[in-house]
């Protein structure tokens, strides 16, 4: 202990030394002044001690923020330890081996890459922060961050009475006076707790650092910025000598007169959330629209290129009025829809439901559940369930291109699909033999549903020319569920190659 003893440095300049002495130093007459020079920045020649545990290290974190001890000597940057100091020895006690870099400080601690380097020399320059090895920056290798020890400075020691064991860096706590026992504990409160980023709409009511509070209020008002919530666990001195007797779930806040006088009730827990137990929401005017439009586009063939957004704003009148898309898809089918698409989808649709909810035979559920099965007895309505994918639909109206040579290649390709309908006209022959244009497939031979199923095999829209005109059902009795599958799914993928693909010109 003696030979600590005169380790101290010069003490602070300030006329309220004697008082803050006996609050942050009760063992020494005066506070000492914390500034360590670069040579002794490395591990091998600090002469604080090394220590592995964080809640140790900082406990005398807070006792240099709180107590003023160190200024720094630059003329530039920070004046003093505060809040974000702290914080950045929250972030480097959460580090195994203690590497950070400058980057990952700035990015968790939300300021810029220079202050997370003044904070760096700074716990470097009281005492707290030593060099393990230092970071290298060569041209082609990749950089490597510095690597750090935590350290207590000696001063800090012999400021609060505490009795080590040992030589050099590795020395080891075996006792503490008495009068530093109350300190101790306070400042073991205050390192279990974490230290937050300042509020910026309110100001803090808590001093921020020694330097800027009350000579006569500075009494470890170490910079806090915790929420009420935080769980303070009760941790004892080194030696065991003194515990923190504050209670376990943080401090005890009682409401205001005007809160129980207004009959508020004292907890100010949040309030527990009054739609569990109820149902699924209902949607509101605009959320039926939308819900309409997009079954509609799932639904209308022609409607698949438009935009959900422009369809609930054409079909606004009819959903406000309870139309469901079925209804809507009835109407729609009284009219040729357009072979080839359209360039306005939206439009058209605007157009055809204008009125609508006025049209007799139309106006009441009940006269619109009748048109709806009408509707479905229909054989528009059988076709528009077996022909939903059919290509002709997704067809925009076509202008011939400029170029000479592009024109010749589009010819070709429409004289070769002119012939290809030559063949779907023969094709057809096969099946119509009876006035109902259906075969009995119990007359046809074993030979002729071979020579079909292989055909249909080869070419997809001989099943699907089945499928058109005589039904999905037939179809399937004639060349199989399998391969009516596999043809539907090549339909659904909107990448089907008719016969040969597109040359170069």
């Amino acid at each position: 202990m003696s030979t600590l003893a005169g380790s101290i440095d010069q003490p602070v300049n300030d006329a309220a030394s004697p008082g803050r002495a006996s609050r942050f130093a009760p063992c020494v007459p005066v506070l000492p002044r914390l500034l360590v020079p670069a040579a002794e920045q490395w591990v091998a020649t600090t002469r604080g001690r090394v220590v592995l545990d964080p809640y140790s290290w900082m406990q005398a974190v807070h006792w240099v923020v709180a107590s003023g001890c160190y200024r720094p000597s630059r003329s530039h940057g920070p004046r003093e330890m505060g809040r974000t100091a702290i914080r950045t020895a929250q972030l480097l006690m959460e580090l195994s081996p203690c590497r950070p870099g400058v980057d990952y400080l700035a990015r968790r601690l939300g300021v810029t890459e220079r202050t997370a380097q003044y904070q760096l020399d700074m716990l470097r320059e009281s005492g707290l922060l030593v060099y393990v090895a230092k970071g290298t920056r060569v041209r082609g290798e990749r950089a490597k961050a510095s690597e750090f020890a935590w350290v207590i400075p000696v001063e800090f020691d012999v400021a609060l009475g505490v009795r080590v064991a040992g030589a050099g860096s590795g020395r080891r706590v075996v006792g503490i006076a008495e009068a530093g026992r109350a300190a101790m504990a306070l400042l073991g409160k205050r390192a279990s707790r974490k230290v937050r980023a300042a509020r910026t709409k309110v100001a803090s009511k808590v001093p921020v650092t020694a330097g800027q509070a009350a000579p006569d209020d500075r009494e470890l008002e170490v910079v806090q910025g915790v929420d009420s919530a935080s769980v303070a666990v009760c941790r004892c001195t080194p030696m065991g000598g003194g515990c923190c007797t504050s209670a376990a779930d943080g401090l005890t806040r009682l409401p205001s007169e005007t809160d129980v006088a207004s009959g508020k009730p004292m907890s100010t827990a949040a309030k527990k959330s009054t739609n569990a137990g109820r149902g699924a929401r209902t949607l509101n005017k605009v959320g039926r629209r939308f819900q309409l439009a997009a079954e509609l586009v799932r639904q209308v063939p022609w409607l698949r290129r438009a935009v959900v957004a422009r369809v609930a704003w054409m079909v606004r009148e009819v959903a406000d009025a309870g139309w469901s898309a079925e209804e809507v898809v009835a109407w729609l089918a009284m009219v040729e829809a357009p072979k080839r698409g359209t360039w306005q989808p939206t439009g058209l649709l605007g157009h055809r439901l204008r009125g609508m909810t006025q049209m007799p035979g139309w106006r009441t559920p009940a006269e619109r559940a009748v048109q709806v099965e009408q509707w479905r007895d229909s054989k528009v309505a059988a076709r528009a369930r077996h022909d939903r994918t059919s290509s002709e639909w997704t067809l925009t109206d076509w202008q011939s291109p400029a170029a000479g040579a592009v024109g010749r290649l589009v010819d070709a390709a429409f004289a070769q699909v002119r012939q290809t309908g030559v063949q779907e006209v023969q094709e057809l022959e096969l099946f119509t033999q009876d006035q109902d244009g259906l075969v009995d497939l119990q007359q046809l031979t074993r030979e002729d549903v071979r020579e079909l199923r292989a055909l249909g095999q080869q070419d997809p829209e001989v099943v699907l020319l089945a499928i058109r005109e005589f039904g999905e059902d037939y179809a399937r009795r004639l060349y199989t569920h399998g391969l009516v599958d596999q043809v539907l799914r090549l339909q659904h993928t909107g990448r089907m190659v008719i016969h040969q693909p597109w040359r170069s010109a």
